[in-house]
């Protein structure tokens, strides 16, 4: 047996090291469209709208990869299927840096980086295959990564005007090929463990009756409880992209025609930012230890005072929505794979389909918001669907919560009859 590092594996731990890692670099693509957008357009000659079409063919792509490289993870394993999308990743960036060309831009970012996709299902299934006591808080902690490489490169670019982005873009091509390759390859082989079953590297095998436990409920009476709370997962995570299309795209707009000062902008985003790994590592830590149903319930409850909030353009209401929307910014994906995990065994089609979701809302919601403006002049009603959405999936992971609890005691009952 290997050494034990707070009850996991060590391999697990190093293994999360080096996804933390990849997803630090990986924040670095996510600065540039939201940071550099006048810039790209006036260099390249382009309209806004054709750098939210790239912006949107990027996601769509990536949404429809995301079942097939939860297909290709069962298949092949996940250690392929990362080197894979960190190839195309490479290769995207690589495209846009050396093209010089508004066509190669579209090409570069909006199609070849959206295969990236593939490998969108490969970290959630190695975490839940690494981790037995401290899934949810290995999943915060490894979804930080992107807040943190975030805050990170924002005030060196924002600090340095002769930084440009095709400095930052040149700077992921390059940190692609001389770390996250060599992350991948050498990094999770590295961390393989002798015991196969705690291994980073291991492949990601079905559930037997050996590795099954005791307790487990007859598969008929599994598949009962899974359909309703896949389809309830599934819609949540729709609930979730649909809220990040709203808040990356429309945030600071909305802020501005309410006629917030920039200071408060400023503030507002700064405390999203923090609360984004707070929120994460705090509902880690309650994940691994309440019943995982209730606390989505919480977790969607909260957005919905959040996005009530920002509803009503209160003088304190982007402070106010920054704190809820950002405590539960990063656990709403990993809370709602965990649960399916409990029933799925990890299964990568299963979390490719349930990302498919997630991506599809947030094109959604980046599109709603446009058009809701470009119809009614404000993004009141964007506002006021986020509401509606959360409020049904604060009710629907409560009415399965309470579901469950209910069905052993009807169980007890009938076989006492």
């Amino acid at each position: 047996m290997g050494t034990t590092w707070f009850n996991e594996s060590k391999y697990a731990w190093l293994g999360l090291g080096s996804l933390w890692i990849i997803g630090f670099i990986s924040a670095l693509t996510r600065f540039i469209m939201a940071y550099f957008q006048v810039q790209i357009s006036e260099d390249l000659g382009i309209s806004r709208g054709f750098i939210s079409m790239a912006w949107s063919t990027n996601l769509l792509i990536a949404a429809l990869c995301a079942p097939l490289g939860g297909w290709l993870v069962d298949r092949y394993g996940p250690k392929k299927i990362m080197l894979a999308s960190a190839i195309m990743s490479t290769v995207g960036t690589g495209t846009v840096v050396f093209g010089h060309d508004s066509m190669l831009f579209f090409i570069g970012y909006g199609v070849i980086s959206g295969f990236v996709g593939i490998g969108s299902t490969t970290t959630y299934m190695l975490m839940f295959k690494w981790f037995q006591h401290h899934r949810a808080k290995a999943t915060a902690l490894l979804a930080s990564a992107s807040s943190v490489g975030l805050a990170i490169s924002t005030p060196i670019f924002v600090s340095s005007s002769w930084l440009t982005w095709k400095d930052a873009f040149l700077a992921s091509f390059i940190l692609g090929i001389i770390v996250t390759l060599p992350v991948i390859w050498f990094g999770i082989k590295a961390a393989a463990s002798p015991n196969k079953a705690n291994s980073p590297d291991a492949e990601l095998q079905p559930v037997t009756k050996e590795t099954q436990p005791e307790a487990e409920s007859p598969p008929i009476k599994r598949a009962a409880l899974y359909v309703p709370i896949f389809i309830v997962v599934s819609l949540a995570l729709f609930t979730c992209g649909f809220n990040m299309g709203t808040v990356e795209m429309n945030l600071v707009a909305i802020h501005q025609l309410a006629n917030v000062s920039p200071s408060m902008i400023a503030l507002s985003m700064s405390v999203l930012g923090v609360l984004e790994i707070t929120g994460s590592l705090l509902f880690g830590y309650f994940l691994d230890r309440l019943n995982k149903l209730m606390m989505m319930s919480i977790l969607y409850g909260i957005r919905v005072l959040g996005f009530a909030f920002l509803f009503l353009h209160v003088g304190w209401s982007p402070l106010l929505f920054a704190i809820a929307f950002g405590i539960t910014y990063l656990s709403a994906i990993p809370g709602g794979l965990l649960i399916i995990n409990e029933f799925a065994k990890g299964k990568g089609q299963h979390t490719g389909f349930l990302l498919l979701f997630h991506q599809g809302g947030g094109i959604l919601g980046a599109l709603i918001g446009g058009l809701s403006f470009d119809y009614f002049h404000n993004y009141q009603v964007l506002i006021g669907v986020d509401v509606a959405i959360c409020l049904l999936m604060t009710l629907s992971y409560f009415f399965v919560y309470t579901s469950r609890k209910r069905r052993p005691l009807v169980q007890v009952a009938s076989s006492s009859v």
